[in-house]
């Protein structure tokens, strides 16, 4: 089974992953989008150039028409700065088309070019005749004024509103195309936002499972006895004190054993310290194959230890109390100088609801009033 910094590790990865082929389809989107932007400016500036330029070209036509009649109002120079804005307007409009740029919308910009050429010929030729208008007699002029009424309804009949509807046309497209690279964008911003939100919701998950793997192992460690692996006294004082409080309030059985090693002391002092440490290990070895695993054991004191026995009545306590003795006696302890020997225990039992007690401190008495019968008896002995 695989474990959960496994899982969470390819959970991350792929959030990862996704997150970044999502960064670069927004990426995408969003130059698209511009582009499209970008082309629309460019559509919306050549509609009005084609508009300014069809005015223009209009005011420049009207003077030289005010010319040829001999009007009050015409004057040469009025035609002239007519001339010039119309010429103005045509660059600007070549110039937009020029710039158009295409995001590859497979939009037709191909004849605009040519459309740009024809204009081209087409003003050149208005041109010539309007300024024929001031260069010659009247008798000319009105000749003159009607191939330049001809040639401006070509030219913006045929080629200048064309050009305006294409692109407007084009324009309407374009707009079509940003609104839904819009959507497209914001869509995959929330899809962004949403595997952000993922990631930082599985790093969370993932340090709060790294803290509480450390805590937990913290907590292991300070309720362990260092030397021999079993529980101390500060697990008595709370983990192990809540079960007992629990099964005296349900009035579940349960029996206690005080377990004191014989003769510790002069064990100590003839074959050391180290084979007294030997000795509390081998104790609590013999506790861990004697007991069930619902079952606690509590280094108690020095040489000390309290068991926890849930749910056993005094029967059965006594019988689990013989069984740990009994292993105790037989097994030997090796001594730094190769020598072994072996060490025995006094054990004193009280059960809970049996002994008339519902209180931890007056059991626990009672276990210790039995065990100091167990010594007094000849030790290596079950009192209960």
């Amino acid at each position: 089974m695989k474990s959960f910094g496994f899982k969470l590790g390819v959970l991350l990865a792929i959030v990862t992953g996704a997150s970044l082929m999502s960064l670069v389809a927004y990426r995408n989107i969003v130059a698209s989008l511009h582009s499209s932007l970008n082309a629309s400016v460019g559509a919306l500036e050549t509609v009005h150039a084609s508009e300014n330029f069809h005015a223009a070209a209009h005011s420049m036509l009207t003077a030289a028409l005010r010319l040829a009649k001999g009007a009050d109002n015409g004057y040469p120079e009025d035609y002239m700065v007519a001339r010039q804005h119309a010429l103005d307007a045509f660059r600007r409009l070549a110039v937009s088309i020029e710039q158009q740029v295409d995001p590859d919308l497979h939009i037709e910009m191909e004849a605009d070019p040519q459309l740009v050429s024809d204009v081209q010929s087409l003003f050149n030729a208005l041109l010539q005749e309007t300024d024929a208008v001031i260069q010659g007699n009247m008798d000319f002029s009105a000749m003159h004024i009607e191939k330049a009424r001809d040639i401006f309804d070509d030219l913006f009949d045929n080629n200048i509103n064309a050009l305006h509807d294409r692109h407007e046309v084009r324009l309407e497209t374009l707009k079509k195309n940003a609104h839904a690279l819009s959507k497209r964008a914001d869509l995959f911003f929330q899809v962004q936002l949403a595997i952000l939100i993922s990631s930082a919701i599985a790093s969370v998950l993932f340090s709060k499972r790294v803290l509480m793997k450390g805590f937990n192992a913290a907590e292991k460690e300070s309720f362990t006895d260092s030397l021999t692996g079993l529980k101390n006294r500060k697990y008595l004082d709370g983990p192990a004190m809540e079960e007992i409080s629990m099964m005296l309030r349900s009035g579940r059985s349960f029996s206690l054993i005080l377990v004191d090693i014989d003769y510790f002391k002069l064990f100590n002092d003839t074959f050391g310290h180290q084979a007294g440490d030997a000795a509390l290990r081998e104790a609590a070895n013999q506790f861990h194959r004697s007991l069930r695993k619902t079952d606690t054991v509590i280094r108690y004191g020095g040489e000390e230890f309290l068991v926890i026995l849930p749910g056993a009545d005094k029967a059965s306590a006594l019988v689990t109390a013989n069984k740990i003795r009994e292993r105790l006696a037989v097994n030997d302890i090796e001594l730094l100088n190769g020598n072994k020997e072996r060490i025995t225990a006094s054990f004193g039992l009280a059960s809970y609801p049996e002994e008339g007690i519902a209180a931890y401190g007056d059991l626990l008495e009672r276990a210790d009033g039995r065990l100091y019968e167990a010594k007094r008896s000849g030790r290596n002995r079950v009192s209960g």
